[in-house]
């Protein structure tokens, strides 16, 4: 007999969290693995679900996707040892034949990407189950008690710097110093970038520093021109993009990570004159998963966090969605 789990549910868009108890879903079969969760943090795709934003989903909602904790119990094909430290983010399965999963870009999955809290239960429970191959051994150098930002926030940022060749005397610009700009900044530091971050808080500048980058510019001012080669927008703010657009140096890359609340509008003079380039980035490939967690570990890369528990899930979501939080908070589950 498997126990119930417990876990905090949502029955109607902008409801409260309630403490509800789910029924086992049984013994994994498959790849699949049992996770029970030790850590879960709140990301802002939690409180857009929640909010319903992003159209109607099934609930009762358990959200939450940024999970650590210890498996638990194993189908027979899953290769992860009992007893793995594992982490899993907004992505928990695919369909594995589509061009995408096949060129290892399951990311970008079109024939069944399986995302963590949506249409299934979420981190806000006791236990998860998950395609093993979506569930990734932490490195022993990381903190399990605040690493589980990393596993959707660290992906989503790492992934466009590497992709988009973030390196020595490469100029990165990181607009949003908050829960997806400050690891960014440090991530983007550490690939040797030079870094300029902006914010409309100027508060935030010995912080961004401590980060990593060069300078904060006050994202309410005057912008510079032509300062960066590339631009990663981690705020979901709808911004004057025409004006973003001359921060650009030549050639420049603009990159969205954040969901901006309207269509994008922009003049083509600066595609075409001097060929900058839009672009955007979601979450990252299982490799580059595998690569985001060995650079954290090597480079001692950690998220600035805040810890509650699990009961206090209704008190954190707030605080994202009123931007009261420091950076992250992870929810201490078990």
């Amino acid at each position: 007999m498997h126990p119930t789990i417990r876990a905090y549910a949502q029955r109607s868009p902008r409801s409260p969290l309630e403490a509800i108890e789910l029924p086992h879903p049984g013994a994994p079969i498959g790849r699949d693995v049992e996770i029970r969760v030790e850590h879960c943090s709140v990301c802002h795709s939690d409180v857009h679900l929640l909010d319903g934003d992003w159209g109607e989903v099934a609930r009762p909602l358990v959200p939450g996707h940024e999970i650590v904790g210890r498996v638990v119990a194993r189908g027979p094909d899953a290769t992860l040892p009992l007893g793995a430290l594992v982490g899993v983010g907004w992505q928990c399965g695919a369909c594995g034949r589509c061009p995408a999963c096949t060129s290892g870009r399951e990311h970008l999955c079109t024939g069944g990407k399986v995302r963590t809290c949506v249409g299934r239960q979420g981190g806000f429970a006791t236990i998860v189950q998950v395609d093993s191959h979506f569930a990734f051994e932490l490195p022993p150098a990381l903190d399990a008690s605040t690493a589980a930002p990393l596993l959707c926030a660290g992906l989503t940022v790492f992934s466009p710097l590497e992709r988009l060749g973030a390196r020595a005397n490469v100029r990165v610009g990181v607009v949003g110093v908050g829960g997806l700009g400050h690891l960014a900044v440090r991530f983007a530091s550490a690939m040797g970038a030079d870094v300029i971050a902006f914010d409309p808080d100027p508060s935030k500048r010995a912080l961004a520093l401590s980060l990593g980058a060069q300078d904060l510019v006050d994202a309410k001012a005057a912008l510079p021109a032509n300062v960066v080669d590339l631009l990663l927008v981690t705020t979901h703010a709808s911004l004057d993009w025409d004006a973003w657009m001359k921060v650009l140096d030549l050639e420049g890359t603009l990159c969205l990570i954040g969901v901006p609340s309207e269509a994008l509008r922009v003049g083509v003079d600066p595609l075409l004159d001097e060929q900058k380039k839009i672009t955007g980035s979601v979450i990252g490939s299982r490799a580059t998963m595998g690569r985001m967690l060995s650079f954290a570990a090597g480079h001692s890369i950690a998220p600035i966090t805040e810890r509650m528990p699990l009961a206090s899930a209704n008190e954190a979501i707030a605080s994202v969605r009123e931007g009261r939080a420091r950076m992250r908070i992870v929810l201490d589950v078990t």
